[in-house]
């Protein structure tokens, strides 16, 4: 394919996943701290809260958190979900969440690309539900890496 008409596919595309697309902004740069390791390495984190509380009714509130990072060589994934949810006896107050899914691709390099898919949720206070999916370049600015200390064994027979 000719350079000029890559450009011009990359610009429909691009032009088209910004009409596509209805995105929810989620900080999920929270998992995104380790520093890079030449082997696999998981990392996660588990939130999970429950309220009950009993006046005329018993409210129940709940939230779920999860965050779940893979780094693999020169790529990094992601996995953010969160559920809430606000019971009032029989009344439903509240029901949002959203699961998030985050792939950086040769992330040791400066600039790297950064895909992502979404889905949210929140019809109580009038949100539809949202699918997004997109792709970021991303710009390292600073990266502190850990000293690696050598440790010498000695045996002596």
């Amino acid at each position: 394919m000719p350079f000029h008409a890559r450009i011009y596919f990359f610009i429909i595309v691009f032009i088209l996943k910004g009409y596509l697309s209805f995105p929810q902004i989620i900080t999920i740069d929270k998992a995104d701290t380790n520093g890079y390791v030449r082997k696999e390495a998981w990392n996660g984190n588990i939130a999970l809260g429950l309220e009950i509380d009993k006046q005329k009714n018993t409210l129940f509130d709940a939230s779920n958190f999860v965050d779940v990072s893979l780094q693999k060589f020169h790529d990094f994934f992601i996995l953010a979900a969160s559920d809430r949810f606000t019971y009032n006896g029989p009344q439903d107050f509240l029901n949002a969440g959203y699961i998030h899914l985050r792939w950086r691709h040769n992330y040791i390099n400066k600039w790297h690309p950064e895909s992502f898919t979404q889905y949210q949720w929140d019809n109580k206070r009038g949100l539809k539900s949202r699918y997004l999916l997109g792709e970021n370049i991303r710009h390292t600015i600073l990266r502190k890496q850990k000293k690696r200390t050598k440790r010498c064994f000695r045996a002596d027979v």
